[in-house]
Formats: structure tokens, sequence, C-alpha cells
């Protein structure tokens, strides 16, 4: 198999291919020392020593994705690496990488060619090396566990050997890919790089950071969002042993602008400094405040919700198929309901906080960051530097989910180095982080269907309200798109079909979040079905598969279709793997739900156990998913599961509210999160193929809320509309 990209990716893929070989060194030490051994750099990503030992970069960010190790595995697989011989080093922000940020499930869909051609790339140098020193042609030749092969004579080659004449070799411009019938690295269990260390507890993460001189800083932040600092009173702070200094962060000092559509407004506030993060946290404490609210809406959860609800009367069509109102007169049947869910925190395990080393000639920054071109945009747009005066780190990061998209927290960094002259590593405390997230947008959706005399759906019109992310981060394009989507199930499968979105202006800071829309809109559709299902008197799994038809592509929007034999494969499967058609004990209740999202295909069944006082038990998730190749089996199950529990954990408690304007909730104990002993049993299975790997982050949470409710109405005969589901039901 040839590679597609084009002259543009090759450019880049070979830009500075010694200068960014080695950067980020310092966060990896897996590999015995070999001083000794000269290092040959082929392109950015690769070089490979004079003892054989091949070291692989990392580029992409690290949030607990796996990122570090499946997107190394790609290159090793390509290049012909013995995997016992690779050092994996996670690289620093360069700009001659592709595609280096973390998000949307998007890392190893946007990376899979790209890893493979610089693997693919390095291989042809390593063996046009080896044919002329074994006078063979290179077409013999192969790559095997950090040899090139010649199998006619058994004869080999260890890359060592190979790295001074092929680092002369000029690299093609077009490779061809190893037949996925001979992995040998892709598609097997491989640990995470950093396993060992994240099991002992010494993987360095940046809020473990340790600089000479460094000052430690967290921020006390307008409680009221879009609130601003009147005065203070830092008396009290400053007399607490060790604080060092207190700094009003003002947006006025700097135009009060928008840096750009991922870097939203650092938040006023007051920052304490200290020579150790508990005496400022303690210093912060002491602090006292004025807060000017004059610019504030002082929301509260009732009032918004109220206007979301208003809002569904006055709203603008996103798409229309067919004539919904034509169905309606002709409907035999209509069914109608309304479905409300949330905003949500982010948590992460790591709260917030980025190191930074403003000099007068470079910034330099340790940043926890899905986005570090955002970072370096901020730093260039609000200090006037220019690129090559920043040095961005990318350590592990404990947790990102979405949040880390943003980088507002490491702004108010680089303020506080500027200001003091010295490095600074700014924490905040896990309060600050919940009340000033950017939370997944609360919506309320209205969805009605139109069925003929089978009690097949004909019309199905949805309707979201909300406050629109686009518009909170001040981004281009209408609010719909991200809320509400043309591509939203089950857009092509009805003839006539209508979405509509109404929006609604809040101070709530709203943002990206684990698979964002689809939280809401999946949970709403899929809940629906359910209800379709019920009214019909038919098993939901039967219904669903008539809903979707025969194996087919489905046209939904310009060139995209969906492949509805991918995702009848995962519901045939899941339905076999969770005993669905088997009775079940009283009180118990199977509920299912599918989804298809970035690229991958996803069925789930939650089976739930409802006791006396009406607890509520999660006993058992099955999971069964279409994501292509499957790239490191290990990473994958735990991404499925992660999700999974993810979209449990929000579907169950997860709940941001607003009270005069202020968010209520700031830690764990009343933003709660599943507790070890409410984990379920959990069956994940992945459908074999060699199609090429597709995203798998996201698209395992969206149906696990809907499932969840919809086995809790086969266990009670109780409708789950209105998420969370603790707020109706007894949880925990």
């Amino acid at each position: 198999m040839k590679n597609t990209l084009g002259r543009r990716n090759f450019i880049k893929l070979t830009a500075s291919a010694s200068g960014a070989l080695v950067v980020g060194l310092h966060y990896q030490s897996c590999m015995p020392n070999k001083q000794k051994a000269e290092n040959y750099g082929f392109v950015p990503l690769i070089q490979i020593d004079t003892d054989g030992w091949v070291t692989l970069i990392a580029k992409n960010p690290e949030i607990g994705q796996g990122v570090k190790t499946t997107l190394p595995m790609i290159l090793a697989e390509e290049l012909g690496a013995d995997w016992e011989k690779v050092r994996v080093v996670q690289g620093d922000f360069d700009t001659s990488y592709e595609e280096q940020w973390a998000g949307g499930s998007y890392a190893v869909v946007l990376n899979w060619d790209l890893m493979r051609t610089a693997g693919a790339r390095v291989r042809h140098a390593l063996i046009a090396a080896a044919s002329q020193q074994m006078e063979v042609p290179a077409s013999e030749l192969t790559t095997r566990k950090g040899d090139v092969v010649h199998e006619k004579t058994n004869r080999t080659i260890p890359f060592g050997e190979l790295v001074v004449s092929a680092s002369t070799i000029t690299l093609p411009e077009e490779v061809d890919f190893r037949p996925t019938e001979s992995y040998e690295i892709v598609g097997k269990i491989c640990p995470q790089v950093d396993l060992e260390k994240m099991v002992s507890g010494t993987v360095p993460y940046c809020i473990d950071l340790h600089l000479p001189d460094m000052v430690y800083a967290t921020v006390v932040k307008t409680p009221v969002h879009r609130g601003k600092v009147q005065s203070f009173d830092d008396t009290q702070t400053r007399s607490v042993a060790g604080v060092t200094n207190v700094i009003e962060l003002d947006n006025s000092e700097y135009g009060g602008r928008l840096l750009d559509a991922n870097s939203p407004n650092f938040v006023n506030g007051v920052a304490v400094l200290a020579n150790s993060t508990w005496a400022a946290f303690r210093g912060a404490e002491k602090l006292e405040v004025v807060w000017d609210n004059t610019n504030s809406r002082q929301e509260a959860s009732a009032g918004i919700f109220k206007k979301f609800h208003d809002q569904l009367a006055e709203t603008s069509v996103e798409r229309q198929d067919g004539n919904i109102e034509e169905a309606k007169k002709r409907a035999v049947s209509y069914v109608e309901h309304v479905y409300e869910v949330p905003f949500l925190a982010h948590v992460t395990m790591e709260p917030m906080n980025c190191t930074v080393h403003f000099r007068s000639d470079i910034c330099e920054v340790w940043a926890p960051t899905q986005n570090p071109a955002a970072l370096e945009a901020g730093l260039v747009k609000l200090f006037g530097l220019k690129p090559e005066q920043i040095k961005i780190h990318l350590p592990r990061i404990g947790g990102g989910f979405g949040r880390r998209f943003y980088v507002d927290y490491a702004m108010d960094a680089a303020i506080l180095s500027k200001k003091m002259g010295k490095p600074v590593k700014l924490i905040w405390t896990r309060e600050e982080d919940v009340k000033h997230d950017w939370y997944r947008p609360a919506s309320v959706q209205k969805i009605s269907a139109a069925l003929d005399e089978n009690g097949k759906v004909i019309g199905w019109q949805q309707i979201l309200a909300n406050a629109s992310r686009k518009t909170s981060l001040g981004r281009d394009g209408g609010p719909a798109g991200t809320e509400i989507d043309e591509y939203d199930f089950p857009a092509g499968f009805v003839p006539n079909l209508q979405f509509e979105y109404g929006h609604v202006l809040s101070d709530v800071p709203l943002g990206q979040w684990r698979a964002v829309g689809p939280t809401a809109t999946a949970f709403a559709a899929h809940s629906f079905l359910n209800e379709l299902a019920v009214f019909n008197k038919k098993d939901h799994i039967d219904y669903f598969m008539e809903f979707l038809g025969p194996p087919r592509m489905v046209p939904v929007v310009g060139e995209f279709k969906y492949d509805t034999g991918r995702l009848r494969a995962v519901v045939d499967k899941v339905r076999q793997n969770s005993g669905w058609d088997t009775p079940l004990q009283e009180g118990q209740g199977r509920g299912f739900a599918a989804h298809r999202q970035a690229g991958s295909f996803v069925a789930e069944v939650v089976t739930v156990e409802v006791g006396g006082n009406n607890q509520l038990k999660i006993i058992r998730v099955d999971a069964v998913v279409d994501c292509g190749l499957v790239v490191n089996p290990s990473g994958a199950e735990a991404q499925v599961e992660g999700a999974i529990l993810e979209g449990l954990c929000a579907a169950l408690y997860g709940e941001i509210t607003i009270k005069d304007g202020a968010t209520v909730q700031s830690n764990f104990h009343d933003y709660r999160w599943m507790r070890l002993n409410e984990i379920p049993e959990m069956h994940v299975e992945f459908i074999k193929n060699d199609l090429p790997p597709r995203g798998l982050g996201e698209p395992p949470l969206p149906p696990a809320a809907p499932a969840l409710a919809n086995a809790i109405y086969a266990a009670t005969g109780k409708r789950i509309r209105k998420l969370p589901v603790g707020s109706q039901i007894q949880t925990g």
C-alpha cells in the first residue's frame, strides 16, 4: 500500500531533522546510558544510535489517552524496530510537527499516515544502506526487530551498524507501507511506556516540577462569572509565614482582550505568591476581596433552564429533510418528550497548573496543555514575543478531557513570572478549578416523532435550546454548530427530519468536554428511541435494528455516509455478549444505546438492579466497539472503560449549578464521582478488521447515559428524562 500524503506533508515531516530529535529528553530515562553511542536523526520523530537503540518522539500531549505509547508503536512498526530497544521521549512543542494537540479523539486518526510515512521513509534508508553493504537488491530486503533482513540467505545487519551510511541517503517522497498481516507491534498488547513510573509514583507531571529560585503561586478568582476585583485587603495574607507577594491580575492591564478562540480571557483575580504551595494556599484563604459584579447577570440555574424551555418556541432551523409538518398530518401516532442535561465540570485529577520562567530573551513554559499552539499564540499576542522566544515543554498531564484545550491558567502564570522576574509555578486550588471551569453546556431538548400504522418513524423533530460554547468562547460562526449538528443521528434515517436550535445568552463559561455535543444529543435521541420501542410494544434492540434498516451506506451530509452494517454488527455482538434475551431477577433491568462518533461505532448494554428504598446499583456494562484496526488493545480497552465510567459518573451525579451568578460546587464533596465500590463489572470487545484506525477516547461515552436511563426504566418503570439520575433515584 502506498501513502497518500502530499508534498507539503513530506516537507514538514523532514523539517529541522536534527533539532527536534532531542527535545524533552529530561522527561524520560527508561533506556540505559548510551553516552558512547553516536546518534543519527532521520526525520523529526526518529533517531537511531550506533548501538541500535531507537529513540522515538511522542509529539502529541499525553493526557492519559495513551498517545505517548500508541503513536510511537505505529512508527516502530513501519520502521521494523525492536520494541525492546525503543526509547520513547516526550517532544516539546515544535511547529515542524503535524497536528500537535489532543482532543476530539483525533490523535490516531490524524497521525496514522504521518507516523507510517515517517517510519517507512527511515526504513527505506536503512534498507538502501544494507543493500549496498550486502550487494543484494533492496527489493529482497526487509526490516524486523531492529535488523535489516535478507531472507533468502538469512543474513541480518543490525540498525546500529547501518545508521552512519543510512544517514547519507536521501529519503524518498513516496513509500510503501507494510501489509497489516505482517504487523508485529501494532495490534499487540503493549504496556504504557510510563507504566512503571506511574505505578511507583515517580512519573513527572507538571505539578511536580521544581526549578531553582522558583516562586509558588495561587489565584483567588472572582466567584461571580463576569465579575472583577473592586478592592482587596492583603494584611492578613502577608502575615502568613512564607507569603512573599500579593499581585492583582487585571484584564484591563492587557487590554482586556480575548487572546483567541482557544485562549479565553484570563479571569480577574488576586494572586498570592509564596515559598511553597501550601503557604500560598493558606495566604489565599486570608485574603479579603471586595468584588465588582455590576457586569454579571446574577444568574441562577432555575432561571437559566426556564430560559432554555422558553427558547424552544423561538428557534432557527439547522437541518430540514422533507416536510415535518406534512409528516405530522399523516401520522397515525405522535410521541413527544423533553429532556434536560446540566452543566458539567471536568475535575481533572491534576488541577490547573503551569510553570513559567520569563526571562528577558525567552519565555520558557512547562504546561499541561492539550493545545500548545494556542498557548504560543497567546504569549505572542499578550507580550509581543516572537515564536522563537518561546519554549514550551509538554510533560505528562493528569487528565484533560477538553479543559486543557484552553490556556487561561497558563496566561496567569506567565504574567506573574514576568512581574516577578523569576520562575513561577501557579497551582489552582481544587475549589478554584471547579468554580472556574469551562463547563459542558447544559441544554433542554424536545423531540417529537410522527409514526405510521406500523410504528415506523416517518417524521422526527428535535429542538435544542441552550447557551452555546461557540458564543461563550467568542468563536466565529453561528451558535448552533457544536450544540446540535446537521450530522447528528438520526439524520439520514428519517425522510422527514428537522433539527432546530434556540440560543440563550449566559455568563456561565462554556467549552470542550469529553464528547461534548453528543453527550446531550445522544442522551435525548437514544432515550427517545427507547420510548418509541416501548410505545410500540417492541424490544428496544429489535426496534433499533428496524430503525437502522439493512446494511448499507446512508447519505447524511455531503460525502459523509453512515455505514449501518458496521453499526448493526456491534449491536448484534453486544446483544449476544450481554445476554440481552435472557431473563433477569426481579428489580433488575438492561438498557441499550448505540452511537457513532469520530468514525467509530459503539454499542452498549448497561445492567442495573434497583432494590429497597429505590437504591440503584449498576451491575454490569457490556460494550462492543468497531474502531477499525486497534493499535494497542490494552490502551484501547482502557480508553473504552474510562469513557464509559466518565459517562456513568456524569449521568449519576454530574451537575454544576449556579446561584447569584456563581458556581455552587467546589470540590468532590458536592461534585460527586463514582467510588470504587460502585464500579460495575465491565466487558469490552472489539470487532476485528483492517480498516484504518479511528477515534476512541470519546465515542464510548455518549451511549452510557441513555443505556443507564433505559436500564432504570426496564427495572422500575421510572422514566429518566433529566440528568443527573441521582436527583431522582437513590444512588451510591
